[in-house]
């Protein structure tokens, strides 16, 4: 599997044209982050390719029995393959992938924008496209109680983003100078090493052993 972070550089490097964090929230609700997964319609592998040989063969054995497949970090439809002059090789290049599925997402936005203008509800609707190539079958929910397509999307995207953007600049930062630290401190600091010293059964040589346990920072002298 591949860390968001990794994700997001490669969709910068592949992908250029939609925004990196669109495409790791893209990534994320279709492989999960794994470059070589495999799905199927109305089917289940039992178990998903462990590596690129894995997946190269499973997929190719997949369609010739004739199975509907997506494959990859985008997911991509193995009928998509001509048009976009991939290969079952090509598809499962990690960067070759996000460069597609950036495409297909691209050419979905563009034609939904005509429709609604350009904004997030053309994204949203860009979104059921790339999943089910309309734009109304992304947002029916799933069986079982699950949500929909776009809302998976917009679930991934906000954990994705727990750590939010640094917006903040330097002249935000409201340092504390290094005097009026140690001054805060110094009462604080002298109990702790009493606290060590004054320790009833431990010697000398003990107490220091003691006393560099807790100060990993040496922040305290001898």
């Amino acid at each position: 599997m591949l860390l968001p972070a990794v994700v997001f550089t490669l969709a910068q490097q592949c992908s250029p044209d939609v925004d990196p964090n669109t495409m790791a929230a893209l990534v994320a609700s279709e492989s999960s982050g794994n470059p070589y997964a495999i799905g199927v319609v109305d089917m289940r592998l039992d178990k998903q390719p462990a590596n690129l040989e894995e997946a190269i063969d499973t997929a190719k054995m997949l369609i010739a029995k004739g199975a509907n497949i997506s494959v990859g970090l985008g997911q991509i439809n193995h009928k998509n393959f001509d048009a976009y002059g991939l290969t079952i090789e090509s598809a499962f290049d990690a960067c070759t992938n996000l460069g597609v599925s950036s495409k297909i997402l691209s050419s979905c936005y563009t034609r939904a924008s005509t429709q609604q203008g350009e904004g997030q509800d053309a994204l949203k609707a860009a979104f059921s496209c790339y999943y089910s190539n309309n734009f109304t079958r992304g947002f029916v929910t799933e069986g079982n109680n699950q949500p929909s397509y776009v809302k998976k999307i917009a679930v991934n995207n906000a954990k994705l983003k727990n750590v939010p953007e640094i917006q903040f600049t330097p002249n935000d930062i409201k340092e504390v100078p290094q005097k009026q630290k140690e001054t805060d401190q110094a009462g604080k600091d002298v109990k702790a090493l009493e606290d060590v010293s004054n320790t009833s059964g431990i010697d000398s040589k003990d107490a220091e052993t003691k006393r560099v346990s807790w100060d990993v920072l040496n922040d305290f002298d001898n």
